[in-house]
């Protein structure tokens, strides 16, 4: 049931947005929310009685019900707060969130057994220590050692750990980041600033950093063990603020943290000097300060190999991860690291970061009580067909796993601060006797076992990727196998294999000329019903009556609320068929991949027919292929289990008997199934191809209210021309377009064309308000044929324009993408007279909004403002203060609304 709370507001910390099955709400006291008018829509405030808990989760807030979209963080942590342009706040009974009770009795079922399923024995473990002696020590620079990419301009910590095999030889090299945790803990007062962790002024306080670095040993030492060097960070500083700072949470500030340790590291091994600021303490830290612990500088010299590195995040280090690999992709060929290798564990995907052309295995808990909807999932639907790459990617579904215990740092019992178990705390799941680790039919792994499976999967797939160890491919590849040491873990994969490796028969996502339906079937993407796509979309819903949590391919995205997700084909009953007409006699193996659709209580069942040329047929039911394809997940009263995950069914072409050179088509028949990606395959890795990836951008947009609803035009923008299609998903947060308060467009840049512009709605009035401007999140997500730049979140800035108005005037816009290209080059600035100390020189410029403040600075000193005319032309004297030394100088003016500016070289000359 829903519960309505008037007059009072409710809020909880969620690890998507509209996750309607979740911990108990923390509330706030009573008749504790604000609605205001601000400059172009309204100021939502909700106070809690008590701080957020600090996890990978995502907070947001409703209106009567109606999902305004995501909060922001106040610094202390104590209330959330958004900026919608829907009028309906304005009388809204309830600021709230929805909370389900235990699910009704009409829908709990017994808990589904796992079919048994043969599997494979790998006779080699990855996780098995190796003969290398290693050496382990930590660095640590500071607290606020490196500015923070897109997170308010702080700085953060420079800190890890180094697991360094002991050899001559370069060594591949691996990164692990952890996620989203409590930073400080001690006794006393609040924490006063966030970060570091400061005691109180008055020394009543205690406070020491969670090192959530360390948490990684087991992988880690089995990797340097087997000859891989490997460096755990932290990222405290990040977690401490993101919700309150990053427009994205914090995921681009993690991947250039990523970058930021690799820039060291190389550093360290070209044997340069390596010395930082810590702002915090006013010290320069040099590399041999930093160390302690058995690393020395020495042993970081030559040590490394660039081009051969790989990296894992944990939570939101996931999708810091994947940020880091988008951004180093951007970068110019010369100044990027060759990260070949993305492991996403348990990872947040609130930005939809789509990635090319890295290999890509994403770890996914089914019993993950913090991002319960495992939405890491669209990490590889999104990037599979996205980009003309050819490396593997692959979802790895660990039953029994939950969020946490990947760490030991944040397990119960092996660190005094700040632990606990995900699921058990999880609400509405708790007493699913599948997750519960205390019901008799518990599929849960205790701490030690997924600790084990971690490193496994995490050993393996660097192993693999990074040193070539191809034993350990079927670990990933869609085989069905497992490992000795985790005999007691139940560990799925479902892959795509490389573009060079496979020929796609019908990947489901679009019409295909070759598929044909007899009955009932249709394509379908997305998810509708409560916290579903409300924009409308070409295709029908994929499924409507299941809780997100439960769809991990559909779950919608914080940042990516709107975007159509994950299409592929629902056949409810009858026959879908695909012509192939191809030789498939240089392939191994068809691959497709199934899952029960949401209609299926239990168990369905679908037949594979391949037909060659002669007519001759080869057929099986998908349950002797792969049960779990047929079969829904484990679960019983909660509903963010019975999870629809497309599971991977191969057939072994050379069993069939057929003429191979002439598969005439390949048909399913049943009912109540989903079906992707049908493919004829060979098993393989690919491999990164050195490129620089085109990115895409959000321009500022900033425009005056005006006196009744319009439309604001935001310029979208790529880094260069491509020969190709570039498409993405442009959502706008506070938009009085589409659902209260988002909107979203999919943007198309065809071939050599860098702009497109994108139109948000604004709610303006002639009621003066007390807020001189309010901004509006812009981002650019999903992106296809090219990666999201460090541009990627953006603002809409609306001025107030009524009343006695102090903010700078931003005139009237021109075109979008004309204003941004004009903003990237600055134009020429006009000094009549030569520059004296104390004297007064006349200056011009034109190329600005006609009626737009523009603000002239001598070398980033403000000497004043003035207004463009009708033409876009401003005229200024600038007064250049007494006492400024000869020598050149440069006077620019900024716009305040275009962003153009114009500047001038010139020599100031004694008085």
């Amino acid at each position: 049931m829903r519960h309505t709370l008037r007059g009072t507001a409710a809020l909880m910390s969620l690890a998507c947005v509209a996750t309607f099955t979740a911990a108990p709400a923390l509330a706030a006291a009573e008749n504790d929310w604000t609605v205001d008018r601000v400059a172009g829509g309204y100021r939502v405030t909700v106070n809690l009685d008590e701080k957020l808990p600090m996890d990978s989760s995502a907070p947001s807030l409703l209106a009567d019900g109606k999902v305004l979209g995501p909060a922001t963080e106040s610094a202390d942590g104590k209330s959330l707060f958004l900026v919608t342009a829907d009028p309906a706040v304005a009388s809204a009974d309830a600021i709230t969130t929805d909370v389900l009770d235990e699910a009704p009795a009409a829908r709990a079922q017994a808990a589904a057994t796992l079919a048994e399923v043969q599997k494979t024995v790998l006779p080699d473990d990855p996780s098995t220590p190796g003969t290398f002696q290693v050496k382990e020590g930590v660095y640590d620079f500071g607290d606020q050692a490196v500015p923070l990419l897109n997170i308010g301009g702080i700085r953060g910590e420079l800190t890890g750990k180094i697991y360094l095999p002991v050899s001559r030889e370069r060594k591949p090299l691996v990164i692990f980041l952890h996620g989203r945790h409590t930073s400080c803990y001690g006794t006393g007062t609040a924490n006063p600033n966030r970060w570091p962790c400061k005691p109180s002024p008055d020394s009543t306080s205690q406070r020491a950093t969670i090192p959530s670095y360390i948490g990684y040993d087991l992988p880690a030492r089995a990797l340097a063990s087997n000859g891989y060097a490997v460096v755990s960070i932290s990222a405290n500083a990040i977690n401490s603020n993101d919700n309150q700072l990053a427009a994205d949470y914090g995921a681009q500030a993690r991947g250039q943290l990523v970058l930021d340790t690799l820039t060291m590291l190389e550093n360290a091994d070209d044997g340069d000097p390596v010395e930082y600021h810590d702002a915090f303490t006013g010290r320069d830290v040099t590399l041999a300060q930093a160390l302690t612990g058995a690393v020395t500088p020495a042993d970081l010299k030559r040590a490394f190999d660039f081009q051969n590195v790989g990296i894992m995040g944990h939570s939101r280090g996931g999708e810091g991860v994947v940020a880091a690999a988008t951004l180093n992709d951007a970068l110019p060929l010369y100044k990027q690291f060759g990260i070949k290798a993305v492991l996403p564990l348990a990872p947040v995907d609130y930005d939809r970061i789509s990635l090319p052309n890295t290999v890509t295995a994403t770890i996914l808990p089914y019993c993950d009580g913090d991002v319960e909807n495992l939405m890491g999932q669209h990490i590889v639907d999104d990037s599979r067909h996205g980009f003309d790459d050819s490396v593997l990617r692959s979802a790895v579904l660990a039953q029994g796993a939950n969020h946490n215990f990947f760490n030991t740092i944040w397990t119960p019992g092996l660190f005094p601060a700040a632990t606990g178990d995900d699921w058990s705390v999880g609400g509405t799941g708790a007493n699913d006797p599948v997750c519960n680790p205390a019901a008799s039919t518990t599929l849960r792994l205790t701490a030690p076992q997924q600790e084990k499976v971690g490193a496994v999967y995490m050993a393996g797939f660097f192993r693999l990727v990074l040193g070539d160890e191809k034993r350990f491919l079927p670990l990933f590849d869609g085989s069905s196998v497992s490992v000795p040491s985790i005999g007691f873990s139940d560990v799925t994969s479902a892959a795509t294999q490389p573009a060079a490796s496979r020929r796609d028969l019908a990947t489901f996502e679009k019409p295909e000329a070759n598929v044909s339906v007899t009955g009932e079937a249709a394509l379908c993407s997305s998810m509708g019903g409560s916290g579903g796509l409300q924009i409308p979309q070409d295709q029908p819903f994929c499924a409507t009556a299941t809780n997100q949590a439960a769809l991990p391919h559909w779950s919608p995205a914080t940042w990516a609320f709107n975007i159509p997700s994950s299409p592929m084909m629902r056949l409810k009953s009858g026959t879908v068929t695909v012509a192939a007409g191809a030789d498939l006699s240089g392939y191994e193996q068809l691959s497709v991949k199934i899952a029960a659709d949401e209609t299926v209580a239990t168990a369905t069942d679908v037949t594979i027919t391949v037909t060659d040329g002669a007519g001759k047929t080869w057929s099986s039911p998908v349950s002797a292929l792969n049960s779990r394809a047929v079969t829904r997940l484990p679960g019983s009263t909660s509903a963010w289990l019975k999870k629809i995950i497309l599971q991977q069914v191969t057939v072994p072409l050379g069993t069939t008997g057929l003429n191979l050179k002439d598969i005439s088509q390949v048909s399913f028949t049943g009912t109540g199934v989903y079906l992707s990606d049908l493919s004829a395959e060979n098993r393989a890795v690919g491999a990164r191809v050195p490129k620089q990836q085109i990115a895409v951008d959000v321009a500022p947009a900033r425009v005056d209210e005006g006196s009744g609803p319009g439309t604001a035009s935001i310029a979208v923008a790529l880094s260069a021309p491509a020969d190709h299609e570039v498409t993405g998903y442009v959502s706008v947060f506070g938009s009085a377009t589409g659902r209260a308060g988002i909107s979203m467009k999919k943007v198309v840049f065809a071939p050599g064309q860098t702009c497109v512009t994108v139109p948000a709605g604004i709610l303006g009035d002639t009621v003066a308000t007390s807020t001189a401007s309010t901004s509006f999140k812009v981002s650019v997500t999903n992106t296809a044929g090219a990666v999201m730049g460090d541009g990627g979140f953006g603002t809409l800035t609306v001025r107030e324009d009524d009343g006695e108005v102090t903010t700078p005037a931003y005139g009237k816009p021109g075109d979008a993408c004309a204003e941004y290209a004009a903003s990237l080059t600055p134009g020429n600035l006009i000094v009549t007279n030569a520059v004296v100390a104390g004297g007064s020189n006349p200056v011009k410029a034109s190329g600005y909004r006609a009626g737009e403040s523009v603000q002239f600075t001598l070398d980033g000193a403000v000497l004043g403002r003035a207004v463009a005319d009708a033409s876009g032309t401003v005229a200024f004297t600038a007064a250049i203060p007494a006492g400024t030394p000869a020598g050149k100088v440069t006077i620019s003016g900024v716009g305040a609304g275009s962003g153009y500016t114009a500047s001038a070289v010139s020599r100031v000359r004694a008085s």
